[in-house]
């Protein structure tokens, strides 16, 4: 008896002690890795729900249509991640680095990228109600087709971001530093730019019924064809633009 459980140990015990965070992680066995070393990891489908990466190198890692509802990527490194057809809901990336990271078609409601740096992120076709992006770096971020409704993206920075025909209703973009951004054929009602800092960027054809331009600058941009109607633009200063009416303002 004592030999069976003597060989039973052999075997096991190596096994558990080759046991990493990676694979605890993917067993549910692991709810947090702070600081882990995960780059270029593949946790496809994986249940991550809740997970604490907080710190983590998670570059060129892979969690193609994982579940990550309520997970911590707070400053991480997810530079090249892939973070295709995910649920994030209500995951939080504050501080993090998810520069030219994918999340095409991900679930990203009510997430939080406050302070995130997403430079050169593809966010195509995402679901993002109520995300938070307060003074985040969104330059040349890919936001077509999105859903970015009642969202809040106070002070972020989107140069060179292409939003078109994005869904934008009632987000806030007060006092963002936007050039040469495509918001061609946005739909961008009750939208607040209070503030913002706009130039050389198309807005053809989109919808800004009840938007607010109040104290923004304006200047360089296209909005032929698009819907003013009730457009607030006290104290906005509008410089060298095509107008909906076909006038230069």
């Amino acid at each position: 008896m004592r030999f069976l459980l003597a060989v039973v140990f052999a075997l096991v015990l190596p096994s558990l002690a080759l046991a990493g965070p990676y694979e605890d992680l993917l067993s549910g066995a692991r709810k947090e890795c702070r600081g882990c070393d995960l780059h270029g990891m593949s946790f496809k489908k994986a249940d991550l729900t809740g997970v604490d990466f907080t710190g983590a190198n998670l570059s060129e890692a892979s969690f193609h249509r994982a579940i990550l509802k309520g997970a911590i990527f707070d400053h991480v490194n997810a530079d090249a991640a892939n973070f295709n057809l995910t649920d994030l809901t209500g995951a939080s990336f504050v501080g993090a680095t998810v520069t030219n990271a994918l999340f095409y078609e991900a679930q990203l409601s009510t997430a939080k990228f406050d302070g995130a740096n997403l430079k050169g992120a593809r966010m195509q076709h995402a679901r993002m109600t109520r995300l938070s992006a307060l003074k985040a770096d969104m330059d040349e971020v890919v936001l077509s087709d999105a859903r970015l409704n009642s969202a809040n993206l106070a002070g972020a920075s989107l140069l060179r971001a292409n939003l078109l025909n994005a869904s934008l209703g009632n987000t806030k973009f007060d006092g963002i530093v936007m050039d040469n951004a495509n918001l061609q054929t946005v739909k961008a009602s009750d939208t607040s730019f209070k503030g913002a800092k706009i130039t050389l960027t198309d807005f053809y054809g989109a919808d800004l019924h009840d938007a607010d331009f109040s104290n923004a600058s304006v200047s360089g941009s296209r909005f032929t064809t698009a819907n003013m109607q009730d457009v607030k633009t006290d104290g906005a200063q509008f410089t060298d633009n095509f107008m909906a009416n076909g006038q230069v303002q």
